[in-house]
């Protein structure tokens, strides 16, 4: 399962970019590589983007800006709180899914967060996690999840999703599979998330 490739040349690049951070962290990416895969001179990136640094932080903001939207159509549609959690669950996964090596750069942000340029991705990243934690908060108040710290329920959420999606070969080989990003055992992880998170917050009787 993949994303459609970008079309203009900007876009492109930032696909390209975008497999390039993800297989060797900041550090390891080269421009040159990224411009050459792409069909022009290293010097002609600089007119789309001055520096590395800000190239990794357009790839990060541009997949945070997906997260950002899967957020908001989940947790502000129509429903219950229940089956918006079951929405945004699944949206999640599917994100992920999608777009392979989103999974990948988040880990490396995590481990060491070098080159990004927080001042211009932290906004989206504040919206994002804000927006998690206020609507777990609204649905515990409303009695329909229970009273449990939201922030927890976030990094369970986020890790048990994320984990699965930046280490393929390690998820490939607990379950047993060929290809964790196949159609069947996207939606097998989907629903095994879902029945996990789900026991895990509603109240008992639910």
């Amino acid at each position: 399962m993949s994303a459609a490739p970008r079309s203009s040349t900007r876009e492109r690049l930032l696909d390209v970019a975008e497999k390039e951070f993800a297989r060797y962290g900041y550090a390891g990416a080269h421009l040159q590589s990224i411009a050459e895969q792409v069909g022009f001179q290293k010097t002609a990136l600089y007119h789309y983007f001055d520096s590395k640094s800000a190239l990794y932080t357009s790839v990060i903001e541009s997949m945070l800006e997906d997260f950002e939207k899967a957020v908001t159509t989940a947790v502000q549609s129509a429903g219950s709180y229940t089956e918006r959690l079951d929405r945004l669950l699944a949206a999640f996964n599917d994100l992920l899914a999608a777009r392979p090596n989103y999974a990948r750069i988040l880990i490396r942000i995590f481990i060491d967060g070098a080159g990004v340029e927080f001042e211009t991705v932290g906004p989206v990243i504040q919206r994002v996690i804000g927006g998690l934690l206020s609507f777990y908060r609204e649905g515990a108040d409303a009695g329909a999840f229970r009273p449990l710290s939201s922030r927890q329920v976030f990094l369970s959420l986020f890790g048990s999703v994320l984990f699965h999606y930046a280490a393929p070969g390690f998820s490939e080989n607990v379950l047993g599979v060929d290809d964790i990003y196949a159609g069947d055992v996207v939606a097998w992880r989907r629903a095994a998330v879902r029945e996990l998170l789900l026991r895990g917050v509603l109240p008992e009787g639910s």
